[in-house]
């Protein structure tokens, strides 16, 4: 990696938390450089403008994605991979106070039907996320641990949906009670 695609790196790290706290809208150039401390025209030089900006920040953040690798533990049954990945999340979650969500979840939302270039970019992450669960999904069928009628990708698609849903709800409530509700569900009726 060359010393600019660094630097680019250093700066979405030092600042992506605001667009993640306060969305696209609520966060300009200038947060941004002020976060990174950097010059506001230095900005230009990494970044064609702020939806680029936020491209690669989710780039960044599904690089740096430590909860998907939980769905890669093969020390753990699959079924249980999955169960491990939202219950880290709800932990995190609770520890910021439900204010965050996530980011991408928060940047589809915000701006998914404005720009398509932010829209591809969030759909690769929850296509992935999706692959991933899929994946668990088939190898538990293959345990004979999941006996559901459904797909798997069915299943796994209904997973992601539902979950950027129970954040949104979390959000609004300030409140894991949509966390747990969600955790229990899947436990109880998906997971079976």
């Amino acid at each position: 990696m060359n010393k600019k695609e660094n630097k680019k790196r250093e700066i979405i790290k030092n600042s992506f938390h605001l667009m993640h706290l306060h969305g696209y809208n609520g966060t300009s150039v200038k947060n941004i450089t002020d976060a990174a401390d950097i010059p506001k025209g230095s900005f230009y030089n990494y970044f064609k403008n702020k939806e680029d900006y936020a491209k690669e920040a989710v780039h960044y953040f599904a690089g740096h994605e430590e909860y998907i690798d939980i769905l890669d533990d093969k020390g753990k049954q699959p079924l249980e991979r999955i169960l491990a990945l939202f219950n880290k999340k709800i932990e995190d979650l609770a520890a910021e106070d439900f204010k965050y969500g996530c980011f991408i979840g928060n940047l589809t939302q915000e701006m998914g039907d404005v720009s398509e270039i932010i829209a591809e970019a969030t759909e690769k992450f929850h296509q992935k996320l999706t692959k991933k669960i899929c994946y668990c999904l088939t190898e538990a069928r293959e345990l004979d641990d999941f006996n559901s009628k459904l797909e798997e990708e069915t299943i796994a698609n209904f997973i992601v949906n539902s979950w950027q849903g129970v954040l949104l709800r979390m959000k609004s409530q300030q409140s894991r009670k949509p966390l747990d509700d969600f955790l229990k569900v899947l436990k109880e009726i998906l997971l079976k």
